[in-house]
This record gives C-alpha cells, structure tokens and sequence, in this order.
C-alpha cells in the first residue's frame, strides 16, 4: 500500500507499506479523504524529520475490520480521527488532571501505544479505536474530515474563558485561524477582528462571520482596534499564524489584563518584550490538540451550522498530486484547506 510522508525538505514521496490488518484495539478504517495540516506543510518546508504518524493526521473514513477486544466501532461505521478519554493511571491523571493526559497526549502528537506506524496520507489505516469518534450521517465526507482541526480550535476558546460580549482579534486567517474566528462567536465574541496579509483568505474570513478585516501590510491594526472599540486593545487576541513577530503582536493587541492565546504553532523561536507583558499583566494561553470531549462539541458545532467547514475547502487531490499540492499550499495563499482523497 502506498502511504504519502514528508521525507525532506520540499519533499513528500510514496512509500510501500503493508496493508493494515486489524489487531487488539485497532480498527482497520478506509480513508475518505485526509486534510493537509500547517504543520504538514511546515515540515514540507523545513525539511526538519517529521514523524510519520502525524503526516497527515486530520481524516475520516468508514471502518471496514475491527480486531479482538473492539466494542465501540463495528464494520461499516463513519468514523473520524480524535483523542481517547483521559487514562486515570498516569501521573498527571494521578495528580487530578485528567485534561493533560500524557497517554493522551502522546497519541496526540504520534507517540506511545495509541500512535499508528504512519498517517492519513493512505488508502487505510489501522487505528486504536478508543481514538475514532463516530460521525453523524448529517455531516459530508468534506465536513468529516475538518473535524480534527474544528475540534482544536475549540479547544484554543475554551481554554482563554472567553466572557459573553468579549473583544476578540484572530492573527491568521487559514484553517485554524478562520476555525478559532467561528468557535470565538460560538462561545459568545463580541466585535470580532480579523488580520490577514492574503485577500483572499481576509475575504473568506467576512464572509465566515468577522466585524472587521485587517491587512496588517497596509493598515495599523492597533489603531483601528482603538477607533473602533474606543479602548486600547481587545479582550483576547488568538495568534494562529504561527509567526515569531505575531507572538508579541499578540500582546500588544491585547488590552491591559487580556488574554494572548497562542494557537499557531511558530517553527522558530520568538522575541518578546517582557516587561511589556508584566506592565499589561497579560494573561497567556497556550492550546495543543484538545480533549476527547470536545471533538463531541465540536461534531455538534458544525452540525448545527455554528462552524462551517464546507467554505475553507479549496481543493481536492489523489495521492499522485501529493507534492504538487504541498507546493501550493506553500506558495499560494489563496489556497486554504485541500483535502487527500486516496481512491482518485
């Protein structure tokens, strides 16, 4: 079987892998279609080793086989990649907080036992089936495959307690970005702003549900925040860029007592003003992946219309496209999500 993985810098080859075979725990899923993450194609660019079990982790599919000791999927079942519940035996569970997990947290990230020999760039999976959640006949293949990034931008939110009526501004209209917008006015946001350098993705962010649009090459974001609110900064700024020079913009948006959610994750190290964030006594929030719960939340979210999905997919690719799609993701900002659909 063919599985697409990130092998060098620019570079994303076919490799042979054995079919999957379902074992204990696992489910043997085929794969509807895979989206294109950021950090997949920031490994794209960097060249940097990438781990095989998350190049391309935000899939959905059908499960066709389960192994011994499977009794929350059955052949047949939609399904989508998630987390599994919190394990209660690890230190961290141990110590009350079952929210960081580190058996779940390790799955998460492609570690331990929960982590799969390679990701959805791939025809099929076999899959520890505590981490698959069903999905809904109400929701499309497209909108499936979205969950995975819907699910950590609910998480970004309701980690910074976002209030009802909250100022809100989001660094980065991709995926993630124009996500976190949506899941913001969900819990509530108030006059929400959006800055992005590509128009297009600016455009898509007005048409998703922001207040305000900010092209931080022409405009002074601060400014218009302050004619505009009438107060010097927002409520809670989400940098999802992932860009060294928005982390300390992040903090300067951000009104005295704020909060700064760091969301993007930034591939090279930042500088900041610290003094800066003691004088406005910031609060910071930082989000990695999410909970088992709030994949549930976030199934709910855009079965009901609250987040869509549909508007950030641009494309679609077979495998044999793979690096000519990686390209474009990483030259064109025009381009959004594209999603991998193995059988084309």
């Amino acid at each position: 079987m063919k599985v697409g993985l990130v092998t060098g810098r620019q570079q994303i080859e076919l490799i042979d892998m054995p079919a999957p075979e379902p074992s204990r725990g696992k489910a043997v899923v085929e794969i509807s279609h895979c989206g294109i993450c950021g950090t997949d194609v920031h490994a794209y660019q960097s060249g940097q080793p990438y781990n095989p079990a998350i190049c391309g982790h935000e899939w959905a599919g059908t499960v066709s086989a389960v192994g011994t000791g499977v009794g929350n999927v059955k052949a047949g079942d939609r399904v989508a990649i998630g987390v599994a519940t919190a394990c209660g035996q690890c230190p961290t569970c141990a110590r009350g907080d079952a929210h960081h997990c580190e058996v779940v947290f390790a799955g998460a990230v492609g570690l331990g036992p929960m982590a799969a020999p390679h990701g959805g760039f791939a025809r099929a999976i076999a899959f520890e089936a505590r981490r698959l959640h069903a999905v809904p006949s109400s929701l499309s293949d497209v909108e499936a495959a979205i969950l995975e990034p819907v699910a950590v931008a609910v998480h970004s939110v309701r980690r910074t307690e976002l209030r009802l009526g909250d100022a809100v501004a989001v660094i980065g209209a991709g995926p993630i970005g124009l996500l976190v917008m949506q899941a913001a006015r969900a819990a509530g946001a108030g006059h929400v702003f959006l800055i992005e350098p590509a128009g297009a993705r600016r455009e898509l962010g007005g048409q998703l549900g922001a207040d305000t649009l900010i092209d931080p090459n022409a405009q002074d974001a601060a400014a218009i925040v302050r004619e505009t609110l009438g107060q010097e900064g927002v409520d809670v700024v989400f940098e999802c860029a992932g860009v060294p020079a928005t982390i300390q913009q992040s903090v300067d948006l951000a009104r005295r007592g704020g909060v700064a959610s760091l969301v993007g994750v930034a591939s090279q190290h930042a500088e900041i003003d610290a003094a800066g964030w003691l004088l406005k006594e910031i609060r910071l929030s930082a989000s990695l992946a999410y909970l088992h719960e709030e994949f549930e939340i976030a199934k709910a979210l855009v079965a009901d219309g609250r987040i869509r999905c549909t508007p950030l997919h641009t494309g679609t690719v077979g495998l044999h496209e793979l690096d000519a799609a990686f390209a474009q993701l990483a030259s064109q900002p025009s381009e959004v999500k594209s999603l991998v659909e193995p059988r084309i």
